[in-house]
């Protein structure tokens, strides 16, 4: 089975995860590292739903410390996880567009995310 390696940086004072999206394929693993800053992980419901040992809410991961989930399912959700500084910064939303990829999301408050036309969020 494959694992995917993902780096967390901050970049003008947002978290970046190093690519947008992981295939949730089942025994695939995917490891969450964080370089000089500690970082929080938001995952979506659909997201705990898949991943073992399934992710507290939030998932804080120590400057230089790292985490590794792996799949249990291949079925399409909306699987999302976002990257904050802090436990105190929740998503308001996560996408609910079901797909095969868990998508690595960044702060929505410097994205807009929510807005108007933005297909991901629903109605």
């Amino acid at each position: 089975m494959a694992n995917t390696d993902i780096t967390i940086s901050k970049k003008d004072g947002v978290l970046v995860p190093s690519q947008s999206s992981v295939p949730a394929v089942q025994g695939n693993t995917v490891t969450f590292s964080a370089q000089s800053d500690s970082a929080t992980l938001f995952f979506s419901p659909d997201a705990v739903s898949i991943l073992s040992p399934a992710p507290s809410a939030p998932v804080s991961i120590g400057a230089g410390g790292k985490t590794a989930f792996t799949f249990t399912s291949s079925k399409p959700g909306a699987y999302s996880v976002f990257f904050e500084p802090n436990a105190s910064s929740p998503p308001a939303n996560f996408p609910v567009r079901p797909s095969n990829l868990l998508l690595l999301e960044i702060d929505p408050s410097h994205v807009n995310f929510g807005g108007p036309g933005n297909p991901t969020t629903g109605p």
